[in-house]
C-alpha cells in the first residue's frame, strides 16, 4: 500500500498570475515557487469564480460556485451543508490544521469544520490581547513586522513536528493585500530608482477612494504600489521556501502534495484602480495555480486548459484517493492518472449585490449605481462576456484587446448575444443555494477587522 501524502494546500490573498517569474513577469518577484513550477504543474489559465476573499475561498473549500454555495456579498457566510475539504481529509485518518489572519476566511464565518486547530492571530480575552499587543510592537521595534506570515511559519513549524500522523495543512498568507507594506528589504527591493521614503508614506493605499475618485493617482503612484506588492510577494515566496526546507529536513518533501493557488487578484494601476473592488476584469480573474507531488504528479509542465477555483477540491481528493460524497460536480480533477485533463470551453466567475451603505456614507458624493449590480463573467480562452443585472454588458476579445479597452457589445451583437445564452443556460442548469439558515451577525470586532483591511461593512 502506498504511503500516505501529506498535504499543505497555501492560498496567496490578492495574487494574480501574471505576476510570478515562473510565468514571464519581469521581475524575478518568485523565485521558490519557480522551482515549484519546474518540479511539478503550474496552470496557466487558472480562473478564480469569485473576485474576493469569501467567496473564492468557499469555492476552494466545497468545489462548488457561489450561486450554490450561497457564500457571496448577499450573504457572507459559508454554509454548514456542503462538506469541506478539510473534513474529508479528517474523514481519512489526517490531523488537520488552518493558518489565516484574513477575517474573511475563519470559524467566525463559516470555516471552521473540520480543523482539529485553526490558527488566527486573533484573542479574545484582555490578557491574551495584551499579550498580542507587545508581540506587534516588538516586532515592528525588530523591523520584523509583516501581515502575519512570520507567525503563521512559526506556528506551522511546531505542528508539524508535533506528530508524525500524515496531515493537513492550510495556509494563508494575507501579506499581498492592501495595504502593501513587506518588511525590510522587501519594501525596497523593487522601487524605482529615485523614490524617497516620504513618496511611499504619502501614496494612498485605499481602493475605495480610487472606486469613488476621490483620489487621482499617477503613473509613478501606480509604480509605487506596484513595486510594494511586489516585494510583498518576493516576501511570501521566501516564506513559502521556509515550509519546503521544514518539510525537507524531516524528510516529508518528496511525499507531500504541495498546492498553492491565488484566490483571486489585483488592480495595480488598470482603469485607474487599485485594489479588487466592484470589477470582474482580468487583473482580478487569473490567478496562480501550482501543484508540486513527485510520486504522483509530472515535472516542469504547464497546461493551457482553463481551470477553476472549483478544480481545487476534487483534484485534491482524486490525488489522494478520497471519494467525494457526489455532491461536487460543479469542478473537475485536472490530473489523471498523471496527464491534465480536458478543460471545458468556459469558466464562470460572480459577483453578488454588494452592501453600500458603507461606502455610501463615506463617499455621498459618488454615483454607486454602477456597483450595484450582480455581475456574472463567463471567460473562454480568447473572449469574455461580462452580463449586469442593469443589462450594461460587456464583451471583449483577449487575444488583440487583453487590457480589455474595447467593449465590443455593440459591434458584434450576435456574438454577445451567444455568450449570454451561453451563461443563462449555465446558470439554468447549476443548483442555487437556498438559505435554510440566517448569516450570524459578524459583531463589532469582526467589522472592525474588515474595516480595518479596507473592506466596508
Amino acid at each position: 500500500m502506498a504511503e500516505p501524502l501529506n498535504v499543505v494546500l497555501v492560498v496567496l490573498e490578492s495574487v494574480r498570475a501574471d505576476h510570478l517569474s515562473c510565468a514571464g513577469y519581469a521581475r524575478e518577484t518568485t523565485p521558490f515557487l519557480d522551482r515549484v513550477a519546474r518540479e511539478g504543474v503550474r496552470f496557466a489559465n487558472m480562473i478564480t469564480t469569485a473576485p474576493w476573499t469569501l467567496p473564492a475561498h468557499a469555492s476552494l473549500f466545497t468545489g462548488l460556485h457561489a450561486a450554490t454555495h450561497g457564500a457571496t456579498e448577499e450573504r457572507r457566510f459559508l454554509s454548514a451543508r456542503p462538506t469541506l475539504l478539510p473534513e474529508y481529509a479528517k474523514a481519512a485518518g489526517y490531523r488537520t490544521a488552518a493558518w489565516c489572519v484574513n477575517p474573511w476566511v475563519s470559524p467566525e464565518t463559516g470555516f471552521g469544520r473540520g480543523f482539529d486547530v485553526f490558527f488566527t492571530q486573533r484573542h479574545h480575552n484582555r490578557l491574551a490581547a495584551a499579550l498580542q499587543y507587545g508581540r506587534k510592537a516588538s516586532d515592528r521595534l525588530l523591523r520584523r513586522k509583516d501581515a502575519g506570515a512570520r507567525r503563521t511559519n512559526d506556528a506551522l513549524k511546531r505542528w508539524v513536528a508535533s506528530s508524525a500522523q500524515p496531515f493537513f495543512a492550510f495556509v494563508h498568507y494575507n501579506d499581498t493585500h492592501l495595504p502593501f507594506d513587506p518588511p525590510p528589504p522587501y519594501n525596497r527591493l523593487f522601487l524605482p530608482k529615485g523614490i524617497v521614503p516620504a513618496q511611499v508614506r504619502a501614496l494612498n493605499q485605499d481602493g475605495n477612494r480610487c472606486v469613488a475618485r476621490d483620489v487621482e493617482m499617477t503613473e509613478s503612484d501606480f509604480s509605487i504600489a506596484t513595486a510594494l506588492y511586489d516585494g510583498a510577494l518576493r516576501y511570501v515566496d521566501n516564506r513559502l521556501r521556509e515550509i519546503a526546507d521544514l518539510l525537507q529536513t524531516r524528510g516529508e518533501w518528496e511525499r507531500t502534495l504541495f498546492v498553492v493557488v491565488g484566490d483571486h487578484g489585483e488592480h495595480l494601476g488598470e482603469r485607474g484602480m487599485l485594489g479588487h473592488g466592484f470589477a470582474l476584469s482580468e487583473p482580478l480573474l487569473r490567478v496562480p495555480l501550482l501543484l508540486r507531488c513527485p510520486p504522483r504528479l509530472p515535472q516542469g509542465f504547464v497546461v493551457d486548459e482553463l481551470a477553476a477555483t472549483t478544480d481545487v477540491l476534487p483534484t485534491i481528493l482524486s490525488l489522494l484517493g478520497i471519494a467525494a460524497d457526489g455532491v461536487h460536480e460543479q469542478g473537475r480533477a485536472l490530473i489523471d492518472a498523471g496527464r491534465a485533463t480536458p478543460g471545458p470551453a468556459f469558466t464562470v466567475t460572480e459577483r453578488f449585490r454588494p452592501s453600500l451603505s458603507a461606502f455610501q456614507q463615506r463617499f455621498p458624493h459618488c454615483d454607486t449605481r454602477p456597483f450595484d449590480v450582480r455581475q456574472k463573467a463567463l471567460r473562454t480562452k480568447h473572449e469574455k462576456f461580462i452580463w449586469r443585472s442593469d443589462e450594461a454588458n460587456e464583451l471583449y476579445d483577449l487575444r488583440t484587446d487583453p487590457g480589455e479597452a474595447q467593449n465590443l457589445i455593440e459591434r458584434d451583437p450576435g456574438r454577445a448575444d451567444a455568450l449570454r445564452r451561453q451563461l443563462f443556460d449555465w446558470l439554468a442548469a447549476v443548483e442555487k443555494y437556498e438559505a435554510a439558515e440566517s448569516a450570524p451577525d459578524p459583531g463589532d470586532r469582526m467589522r472592525h477587522e474588515f474595516r480595518a483591511m479596507g473592506y466596508l461593512v
